[in-house]
Protein backbone atom coordinates (compact mmCIF):
# COMPACT_ATOMS: atom_id res chain seq x y z
CA UNK A 1 0.00 0.00 0.00
CA UNK A 2 1.39 3.59 -0.48
CA UNK A 3 1.32 5.84 2.01
CA UNK A 4 3.30 9.01 2.27
CA UNK A 5 6.18 8.06 3.28
CA UNK A 6 6.82 6.06 0.52
CA UNK A 7 5.41 8.71 -1.79
CA UNK A 8 7.49 11.63 -0.67
CA UNK A 9 11.12 10.11 -1.25
CA UNK A 10 9.64 9.05 -4.45
CA UNK A 11 8.94 12.65 -5.55
CA UNK A 12 12.27 13.33 -4.45
CA UNK A 13 14.11 10.81 -6.14
CA UNK A 14 11.73 11.93 -9.13
CA UNK A 15 12.87 15.37 -9.53
CA UNK A 16 16.05 15.50 -7.89
CA UNK A 17 17.87 12.71 -9.73
CA UNK A 18 15.93 13.79 -13.01
CA UNK A 19 17.23 17.40 -12.40
CA UNK A 20 20.69 16.66 -11.03
CA UNK A 21 21.96 14.51 -14.25
CA UNK A 22 20.47 17.00 -16.58
CA UNK A 23 23.09 19.68 -14.95
CA UNK A 24 25.77 16.95 -14.20
CA UNK A 25 25.78 16.84 -18.21
CA UNK A 26 25.94 20.16 -18.56
CA UNK A 27 29.15 20.71 -15.79
CA UNK A 28 30.82 17.82 -18.07
CA UNK A 29 30.59 20.06 -21.21
CA UNK A 30 32.29 22.82 -20.01
CA UNK A 31 35.01 20.52 -17.99
CA UNK A 32 35.07 16.39 -18.65
CA UNK A 33 37.40 16.37 -15.53
CA UNK A 34 34.70 18.15 -13.13
CA UNK A 35 33.39 14.97 -11.97
CA UNK A 36 35.69 15.01 -8.61
CA UNK A 37 34.92 18.74 -7.97
CA UNK A 38 30.78 17.74 -8.30
CA UNK A 39 31.07 14.76 -6.11
CA UNK A 40 33.09 16.58 -3.55
CA UNK A 41 30.69 19.78 -3.60
CA UNK A 42 27.50 17.73 -3.25
CA UNK A 43 29.07 16.05 0.34
CA UNK A 44 29.72 19.03 1.31
CA UNK A 45 25.96 20.59 0.53
CA UNK A 46 24.44 17.85 2.31
CA UNK A 47 27.04 17.15 5.32
CA UNK A 48 26.01 21.13 5.88
CA UNK A 49 22.51 20.72 6.10
CA UNK A 50 22.51 17.73 8.67
CA UNK A 51 25.73 19.57 10.75
CA UNK A 52 23.07 21.84 12.91
CA UNK A 53 21.01 18.05 14.16
CA UNK A 54 24.49 16.54 14.34
CA UNK A 55 27.22 18.38 15.87
CA UNK A 56 26.88 20.85 18.85
CA UNK A 57 29.47 23.35 19.97
CA UNK A 58 30.28 23.80 23.44
CA UNK A 59 32.87 25.33 25.62
CA UNK A 60 34.63 22.38 25.50
CA UNK A 61 34.65 21.98 21.51
CA UNK A 62 33.43 20.65 18.58
CA UNK A 63 31.11 17.46 19.45
CA UNK A 64 29.11 14.72 17.42
CA UNK A 65 25.66 13.97 18.78
CA UNK A 66 25.13 10.42 20.47
CA UNK A 67 24.76 8.21 17.69
CA UNK A 68 22.00 5.24 17.79
CA UNK A 69 23.54 3.04 15.20
CA UNK A 70 27.00 1.15 15.99
CA UNK A 71 30.38 2.56 15.04
CA UNK A 72 30.98 -0.84 13.22
CA UNK A 73 27.82 -0.50 11.34
CA UNK A 74 28.76 3.00 10.16
CA UNK A 75 32.35 2.11 9.83
CA UNK A 76 30.92 -0.77 7.28
CA UNK A 77 28.36 1.43 5.65
CA UNK A 78 30.78 4.47 5.04
CA UNK A 79 33.25 2.18 3.36
CA UNK A 80 30.89 1.34 0.68
CA UNK A 81 29.93 4.18 0.12
CA UNK A 82 33.01 6.11 0.01
CA UNK A 83 34.04 3.68 -2.44
CA UNK A 84 31.78 3.30 -4.25
CA UNK A 85 31.45 7.43 -4.75
CA UNK A 86 35.52 7.57 -5.60
CA UNK A 87 34.83 4.76 -8.03
CA UNK A 88 32.44 6.13 -10.13
CA UNK A 89 34.32 9.43 -10.79
CA UNK A 90 37.68 7.36 -11.78
CA UNK A 91 35.62 5.32 -14.03
CA UNK A 92 35.42 8.39 -16.05
CA UNK A 93 39.26 8.43 -16.58
CA UNK A 94 38.94 5.46 -18.69
CA UNK A 95 36.58 6.24 -21.69
CA UNK A 96 33.92 6.08 -19.92
CA UNK A 97 31.10 8.02 -20.92
CA UNK A 98 28.08 9.15 -19.25
CA UNK A 99 25.74 7.26 -21.52
CA UNK A 100 27.68 4.16 -21.01
CA UNK A 101 27.79 5.02 -17.49
CA UNK A 102 24.15 5.05 -17.47
CA UNK A 103 23.86 1.85 -19.60
CA UNK A 104 25.27 0.16 -16.90
CA UNK A 105 22.92 1.85 -13.94
CA UNK A 106 20.43 0.09 -15.94
CA UNK A 107 21.33 -3.36 -14.96
CA UNK A 108 21.53 -2.28 -11.20
CA UNK A 109 18.02 -4.39 -10.60
CA UNK A 110 20.11 -8.01 -11.48
CA UNK A 111 22.73 -7.12 -9.22
CA UNK A 112 20.69 -6.78 -6.34
CA UNK A 113 19.23 -9.63 -6.88
CA UNK A 114 22.42 -11.82 -7.76
CA UNK A 115 24.35 -10.03 -4.46
CA UNK A 116 20.48 -10.65 -2.39
CA UNK A 117 20.62 -14.10 -3.70
CA UNK A 118 24.35 -14.66 -2.74
CA UNK A 119 25.26 -12.62 0.57
CA UNK A 120 22.27 -12.04 2.40
CA UNK A 121 19.93 -15.03 1.48
CA UNK A 122 17.24 -13.44 0.22
CA UNK A 123 14.89 -15.09 -2.21
CA UNK A 124 12.64 -13.53 -4.86
CA UNK A 125 9.15 -15.04 -6.22
CA UNK A 126 8.63 -15.75 -9.89
CA UNK A 127 6.71 -12.30 -9.87
CA UNK A 128 9.97 -10.09 -8.85
CA UNK A 129 11.82 -11.66 -10.97
CA UNK A 130 10.04 -11.33 -14.12
CA UNK A 131 9.65 -7.57 -13.03
CA UNK A 132 12.96 -7.46 -13.10
CA UNK A 133 13.60 -8.68 -16.34
CA UNK A 134 11.05 -6.17 -17.67
CA UNK A 135 12.63 -2.75 -16.17
CA UNK A 136 15.90 -3.70 -16.84
CA UNK A 137 14.97 -4.76 -20.46
CA UNK A 138 12.93 -1.97 -20.76
CA UNK A 139 15.78 0.54 -19.58
CA UNK A 140 18.30 -0.87 -21.46
CA UNK A 141 16.65 -0.20 -24.54
CA UNK A 142 16.15 3.20 -23.96
CA UNK A 143 19.34 4.21 -22.84
CA UNK A 144 21.39 1.90 -26.09
CA UNK A 145 18.77 4.38 -28.11
CA UNK A 146 19.48 7.56 -26.05
CA UNK A 147 23.16 7.21 -26.19
CA UNK A 148 23.31 5.93 -29.85
CA UNK A 149 21.35 9.45 -30.82
CA UNK A 150 24.56 11.55 -28.69
CA UNK A 151 26.81 9.34 -30.58
CA UNK A 152 25.49 9.50 -33.94
CA UNK A 153 28.60 11.54 -35.32
CA UNK A 154 30.81 8.32 -34.01
CA UNK A 155 31.59 5.73 -36.77
CA UNK A 156 30.20 2.33 -35.47
CA UNK A 157 28.12 3.65 -32.81
CA UNK A 158 29.05 3.97 -29.21
CA UNK A 159 32.19 2.43 -29.84
CA UNK A 160 32.94 3.34 -32.94
CA UNK A 161 35.29 6.22 -31.69
CA UNK A 162 37.20 3.84 -29.21
CA UNK A 163 38.36 0.80 -32.08
CA UNK A 164 40.59 3.31 -33.50
CA UNK A 165 43.58 1.50 -31.58
CA UNK A 166 43.66 -1.18 -29.29
CA UNK A 167 44.98 1.11 -26.97
CA UNK A 168 41.65 3.00 -26.05
CA UNK A 169 39.95 -0.49 -26.02
CA UNK A 170 42.81 -1.83 -23.64
CA UNK A 171 41.49 2.02 -21.23
CA UNK A 172 37.43 1.44 -22.03
CA UNK A 173 37.72 -2.15 -20.77
CA UNK A 174 39.09 -1.29 -17.32
CA UNK A 175 36.70 1.38 -17.50
CA UNK A 176 33.86 -0.89 -18.05
CA UNK A 177 35.41 -3.66 -14.96
CA UNK A 178 35.14 -0.40 -12.56
CA UNK A 179 31.74 -0.18 -13.15
CA UNK A 180 30.81 -3.47 -12.87
CA UNK A 181 32.57 -3.11 -9.71
CA UNK A 182 30.49 -0.09 -8.77
CA UNK A 183 27.16 -1.78 -9.80
CA UNK A 184 27.93 -5.01 -7.24
CA UNK A 185 29.08 -2.20 -4.44
CA UNK A 186 25.82 -0.01 -4.90
CA UNK A 187 23.82 -3.68 -4.86
CA UNK A 188 25.72 -4.69 -1.52
CA UNK A 189 24.97 -1.03 0.14
CA UNK A 190 21.62 -1.43 -0.85
CA UNK A 191 21.23 -4.71 1.25
CA UNK A 192 23.52 -3.25 4.20
CA UNK A 193 21.35 -0.52 4.35
CA UNK A 194 18.51 -2.45 4.55
CA UNK A 195 19.74 -4.91 7.33
CA UNK A 196 21.20 -1.57 9.68
CA UNK A 197 17.83 0.25 8.97
CA UNK A 198 15.60 -2.59 10.81
CA UNK A 199 18.17 -3.13 13.64
CA UNK A 200 18.54 0.55 14.22
CA UNK A 201 15.14 1.97 13.24
CA UNK A 202 14.48 6.07 12.44
CA UNK A 203 18.43 6.31 11.27
CA UNK A 204 18.35 7.04 7.56
CA UNK A 205 19.23 10.79 8.17
CA UNK A 206 22.44 9.66 10.87
CA UNK A 207 23.56 7.60 8.26
CA UNK A 208 23.67 9.75 4.98
CA UNK A 209 25.20 12.55 7.26
CA UNK A 210 28.02 10.39 8.34
CA UNK A 211 28.58 8.49 5.27
CA UNK A 212 28.82 12.04 3.72
CA UNK A 213 31.62 12.92 6.64
CA UNK A 214 33.76 9.76 5.68
CA UNK A 215 33.41 10.37 1.72
CA UNK A 216 35.01 14.13 2.22
CA UNK A 217 38.71 12.20 3.18
CA UNK A 218 39.44 10.87 0.01
CA UNK A 219 38.07 13.82 -2.19
CA UNK A 220 39.82 16.47 -0.41
CA UNK A 221 42.95 14.54 -1.20
CA UNK A 222 42.46 15.83 -4.85
CA UNK A 223 42.49 19.43 -4.01
CA UNK A 224 44.57 20.17 -6.67
CA UNK A 225 41.92 18.80 -8.99
CA UNK A 226 38.97 20.18 -7.63
CA UNK A 227 40.73 23.71 -7.60
CA UNK A 228 41.49 23.70 -11.62
CA UNK A 229 38.06 21.99 -12.15
CA UNK A 230 36.23 25.04 -9.97
CA UNK A 231 38.96 28.14 -12.17
CA UNK A 232 37.65 25.82 -15.56
CA UNK A 233 33.57 26.35 -14.04
CA UNK A 234 33.84 30.09 -13.28
CA UNK A 235 35.67 30.96 -16.19
CA UNK A 236 32.77 29.42 -18.60
CA UNK A 237 30.46 31.59 -20.10
CA UNK A 238 27.89 33.74 -18.71
CA UNK A 239 24.65 32.31 -17.84
CA UNK A 240 22.79 34.69 -19.70
CA UNK A 241 23.29 38.25 -20.89
CA UNK A 242 20.95 39.85 -18.16
CA UNK A 243 23.02 37.73 -15.72
CA UNK A 244 26.20 37.99 -15.71
CA UNK A 245 26.85 34.61 -13.89
CA UNK A 246 29.59 31.75 -15.00
CA UNK A 247 27.26 29.04 -16.75
CA UNK A 248 29.46 26.18 -15.23
CA UNK A 249 28.95 27.75 -11.29
CA UNK A 250 25.21 27.98 -12.00
CA UNK A 251 25.17 24.12 -13.08
CA UNK A 252 26.99 23.22 -10.66
CA UNK A 253 24.67 24.89 -7.08
CA UNK A 254 22.08 23.74 -9.58
CA UNK A 255 23.67 19.70 -9.20
CA UNK A 256 24.41 20.40 -5.63
CA UNK A 257 20.67 21.24 -4.40
CA UNK A 258 18.85 18.18 -6.60
CA UNK A 259 21.25 16.00 -5.52
CA UNK A 260 20.65 16.71 -2.16
CA UNK A 261 17.44 16.07 -2.69
CA UNK A 262 18.04 12.89 -4.69
CA UNK A 263 20.46 11.27 -2.35
CA UNK A 264 17.91 12.12 0.53
CA UNK A 265 15.13 10.66 -1.30
CA UNK A 266 17.07 7.26 -1.81
CA UNK A 267 17.87 7.32 1.96
CA UNK A 268 14.36 7.66 3.07
CA UNK A 269 13.30 4.84 0.31
CA UNK A 270 15.46 2.93 1.50
CA UNK A 271 14.52 2.94 5.32
CA UNK A 272 10.20 1.80 4.02
CA UNK A 273 10.75 -0.27 1.17
CA UNK A 274 13.37 -3.55 0.22
CA UNK A 275 16.54 -3.09 -1.60
CA UNK A 276 15.16 -4.20 -4.97
CA UNK A 277 12.23 -2.25 -4.77
CA UNK A 278 14.61 1.22 -4.17
CA UNK A 279 16.52 0.14 -7.55
CA UNK A 280 12.95 -0.60 -9.91
CA UNK A 281 11.48 2.63 -8.72
CA UNK A 282 15.03 4.92 -8.94
CA UNK A 283 15.81 3.00 -12.08
CA UNK A 284 12.50 3.70 -13.37
CA UNK A 285 13.08 7.35 -13.33
CA UNK A 286 16.32 7.28 -15.13
CA UNK A 287 15.96 10.26 -17.42
CA UNK A 288 17.14 10.90 -21.13
CA UNK A 289 20.54 12.49 -21.01
CA UNK A 290 21.15 16.28 -22.44
CA UNK A 291 21.93 16.46 -26.14
CA UNK A 292 24.78 17.91 -27.03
Amino acid sequence: MLTWSVIRPFLMVFGGCMSSIVSMEYILQIDPSAGNLVTCTEFVFVMLQSLPQYVTVKSGGIRFAPRLASDQAHLMHGAVWVSMSVLVNVAYGYNITVPIHTLFRSCNVVSSVIVGWLFFGVTYGVSQLFSVVLVTCGIFLATIGDASVLCVHCDGGILGALTNAKEDMRVWAVGIAILLLVLFLQAFLGHLQRIFYDRYPGTSDEFMFFSHVYALIPTFLMAQGLVKSLSNLAASQPISPLVPVPSGLVYLLANNITQSVCIRGVFALSAVVSPLSVCNRALALEPPLVRR
